[in-house]
């Protein structure tokens, strides 16, 4: 996904979000729809029209309309996903060098995605909430000295949602919610640097005594690993954007649900960084450390649900959710020691997600849930394709079950498999000095969540 974005720790969340660790996306680009454990169970194809608890809050403000006093939700996801590459190859660009290495192991990091959830009604009609969460993240680690390293070593990047909220009954059909995101964003990104080619380029400019020669002569060749350099791109940004739903009941047996959540825009603001650089490429301006800011444009997403009462145990819902991604067409890395931009033309295009699942209620303690979904990837193709997100279409396939334990407390547990599509990268980085990694991307995620939900 982002060959050069930012990132920075979330220490200023800290009190916030207790044991938040970097999240791995599993939905489409590195959006993270795993925002509790009801719907991990049904691959949440009831989000939309809500499901009895705090946690619905996320998905449609306008579901705590059916909540009575006041509610808690609170839980925690493991995601743990694999991506590895098979049939890799990576070459100097304009040079033919071969880029040797291994390729790269599992690059999929495992995390714990945490939630919090409460809301309270004020009275028959209007209900406030809060919600804390985890939106949008990824987390992939390759080996050292791997063979796509120009392109990517470490990537993390995570959002921490704050999301209060209000909701209004309108009539015992229809209810409306609306609610604001206050969003911290922070990004880590490393890939290793190619002195070699960058001594190569100085010494084809005259900037290097004795030219090629003295490149030679220090190892400094093109994809050479004993000479290799790293950079690291770091940042953090506030940004602000809301969200609206509705709920409307068709009938007794039949509701409609629909959300909204708008685009946020953030600038990360943090610092560009070298590090092992060869003594002959020490005077290098590109190489010298510096602020940046990077435009991060988060994508705006509707859904629609459908929820269909059979009869008095079983229910089926239906979820469709639109996600803007062609706001991401391209990450911009801004220097601000007027050095060359770093640029990832991305070109991603808007996705669509499908969801349907199955809701069977055996008594009054214990509910069955099951589900599957397609989510489409927001990547056009082979070249735009890159080792920090190697994205390809996915399918859920999820399973659950409630239980209530009390008149005030229940839990949730959930577990999706998610298979990824085998696809093709054929990406080149962009810039003074390319490289070209190619070969077969193949992956899957594990996700395992409970919840607790409390009436007070």
């Amino acid at each position: 996904m982002m060959r050069h974005p930012f990132t920075a720790s979330v220490g200023a969340m800290a009190m916030l979000a207790v044991c938040v660790l970097p999240p791995s996306a599993d939905a489409a680009g590195f959006a993270i729809t795993e925002q509790n454990a009801t719907g991990l169970g049904d691959a949440y194809a009831g989000a939309t029209t809500g499901n009895g608890e705090a946690s619905a809050l996320y998905f449609n403000p306008a579901a705590m309309s059916d909540l009575s006093g006041t509610r808690l939700s609170t839980g925690v996801i493991y995601i743990a996903p694999t991506f590895t590459l098979s049939g890799g190859q990576s070459s100097v660009a304009g040079i033919g060098n071969i880029t040797h290495g291994n390729e790269g192991g599992n690059a999929g990091e495992s995390a714990w995605v945490p939630n919090l959830y409460l809301t309270h009604a004020v009275d028959a009609r209007t209900h406030v909430g809060f919600g804390l969460s985890v939106p949008y993240g990824l987390a992939t680690q390759y080996r050292d000295g791997w063979l796509g390293r120009y392109h990517a070593l470490t990537s993390e990047l995570q959002v921490i949602n704050l999301n209060p909220a209000v909701s209004y009954r309108v009539n015992p059909r229809l209810s409306l919610g609306f609610g604001l995101d206050a969003q911290y964003a922070s990004a880590n990104l490393t890939s290793a640097v190619d002195s070699g080619s960058l001594c190569y380029g100085a010494a084809a400019q005259g900037q290097v005594p004795g030219g090629l020669a003295t490149c030679n002569a220090y190892g400094l060749t093109p994809g050479n690993p004993q000479v290799d350099g790293l950079a690291r791109v770091k940042g953090h940004d506030w940004a602000l954007g809301w969200n609206l739903g509705l709920v409307f009941d068709l009938s007794a047996d039949t509701r409609l649900g629909f959300a909204y959540r708008a685009a946020v825009d953030h600038t990360l603001k943090g610092q560009v960084t070298y590090g092992n650089i060869p003594a002959l490429l020490a005077g290098n301006p590109q190489l010298a450390d510096t602020g940046a800011t990077a435009a991060l444009d988060l994508p705006a997403t509707a859904s629609l649900g459908l929820s269909q009462r059979l009869d008095r145990r079983w229910t089926l819902s239906g979820d469709l959710t639109w996600t803007q991604w062609s706001r991401f067409s391209s990450l911009q890395v801004t220097k601000d020691n007027g050095q060359p931009d770093l640029l990832t033309t991305e070109s991603w295009r808007d996705t669509l997600r499908y969801a349907v699942g199955l809701t069977f209620r055996q008594d009054a303690r214990l509910t069955w849930r099951g589900g599957l979904a397609f989510d489409q990837t927001p990547v056009p193709d082979a070249q735009h394709r890159t080792a920090r997100l190697p994205g390809s279409d996915r399918t859920w396939i999820s399973l659950g079950m409630g239980y209530r334990a009390s008149k005030q407390l229940s839990w949730d547990v959930g577990y999706t498999y998610v298979l990824f599509r085998n696809v093709r990268i054929d990406n080149t980085t962009e810039g003074a000095y390319q490289n070209t990694l190619t070969g077969q991307y193949r992956g899957n995620v594990n996700m395992l969540g409970a919840q607790a939900n409390y009436r007070f």
